[in-house]
């Protein structure tokens, strides 16, 4: 017997290549998201024209201000400049009033908060003027405490439940000189202390200087003081300064503060320090902050921000300010009215968001301040500054 056997052919399994690395589920996926992500970047830096910023060079701009600081501060006032290749390096002041104690040309620009202070430095220094935006001197209030002067007729609200008041200037300062509480006003407020506004430091903020000279003109019959009368009219506007005690250097962020009612109920601010605090309210709660207006002195103070260039580099800021549509958008989403005509406006800002807009033929009479040096004596007499009146 023949054994057989049988031997099979040996099996050849062909497998194919294994997928690219770059073609697998788990790849694509991650990948897919990744990419989709870097290319939106890459889209929002070409539009907020940032994109070359590793690039490009950063001319680093010094300059010296007080409150006007704020603007520089801002988060997208410094994006735009930045996207230009600026960076602007503040100095405080302390007070627009303090600015010419200083070396003010050793820095590339200044910008005081008004013209009075503005024009000094301008007549001693030089420099190239710029005015980029105004801003109306304006007395915020609780409104509690801006109806409790509606009786006597010394506040009267645009309409019910408006954020703006017309402030008869006289009749205020007389409840000041007659030693009228708040409390005697009758209306419910348990607040003992007189009626003023608390006013920043007239001895080194403008605007507690031109607030002084506010107050003056409406004590001397809505006539400016002039060297024949200043000494008078300051001797009988300095008791109404002297119930404040002591100054503070500016009322805007107390003001504007969640306890800001008990420490400043009443205080003279900017106007855009207050219109900026509201867009801001409506941006982040979706309604204004209603408890909180604004008093339109019967005889306004219209500030002008004026930036003073000592170099190339402060100039290219005050071009960019005057001209550059993002900059000037800004300017108005901060409160401030442009200081020359543009497509846009404060009104437009303010409308687009819901916002009521100011009356702007409130406070009709303009308040002239005093000639600087009469000015100055009457600052000395009122507030006694330390170190003098830098005007």
């Amino acid at each position: 017997m023949v054994a057989t056997s049988t031997t099979d052919e040996p099996g050849l399994t062909v497998l194919d290549p294994p997928r690219p690395v770059f073609r697998r589920k788990r790849f694509l996926l991650p990948f897919g998201v990744s990419a989709g992500l870097a290319l939106v970047g890459v889209v929002a830096l070409f539009a907020g024209g940032t994109v070359a910023l590793p690039f490009q060079a950063v001319t680093v701009v010094r300059a010296l201000m007080a409150s006007k600081a704020d603007f520089f501060n801002d988060g997208e006032v410094r994006r735009i400049l930045m996207s230009k290749g600026i960076q602007v390096h503040l100095t405080d002041s302390g007070g627009s009033l303090e600015i010419s104690r200083d070396k003010a040309d050793s820095f590339d620009f200044v910008m005081p908060s008004g013209q009075v202070t503005a024009r000094r430095i301008h007549d001693e220094l030089g420099g190239t003027l710029f005015y980029p935006f105004t801003t109306p001197l304006v007395v915020a209030a609780f409104r509690e405490y801006a109806d409790a002067l509606g009786p006597g007729g010394v506040a009267t609200p645009r309409s019910e439940g408006s954020l703006y008041y017309r402030l008869d200037m006289a009749a205020f300062v007389e409840l000041t000189r007659s030693h009228t509480t708040w409390a005697a006003l009758g209306t419910g407020l348990g607040n003992a202390n007189q009626v003023i506004a608390q006013s920043p430091d007239p001895c080194r903020a403008y605007s507690g200087a031109a607030y002084l000279g506010l107050v003056a003109f409406a004590l001397n019959g809505k006539r400016t003081p002039t060297a024949a009368d200043a000494a008078e009219v300051a001797a009988r506007v300095r008791p109404l300064f002297e119930v404040e005690g002591q100054f503070g250097a500016g009322i805007g962020r107390t003001f504007f503060a969640p306890d800001g009612r008990t420490f400043a109920p009443v205080g003279v601010v900017y106007e855009h320090q207050y219109l900026a605090y509201q867009i801001r309210t409506k941006q982040e709660t979706g309604a204004v902050d209603a408890s909180r207006v604004l008093l339109y002195p019967d005889a306004h103070h219209h500030t002008e921000p004026w930036l003073i260039a000592f170099s190339e580099a402060g100039e290219r800021v005050g071009r960019l300010l005057d001209t550059d549509p993002d900059l000037r958008r800004r300017a108005l989403e901060l409160g401030f009215r442009l200081g020359r005509a543009g497509s846009a406006s404060l009104g437009d800002v303010l409308a687009g968001r819901g916002i009521e807009e100011p009356d702007p033929g409130a406070g009709g009479t303009e308040t002239f301040l005093p000639r600087s040096e009469d000015l100055a004596a009457m600052i000395g007499e009122v507030a006694r500054c330390p170190s003098g009146v830098p005007l």
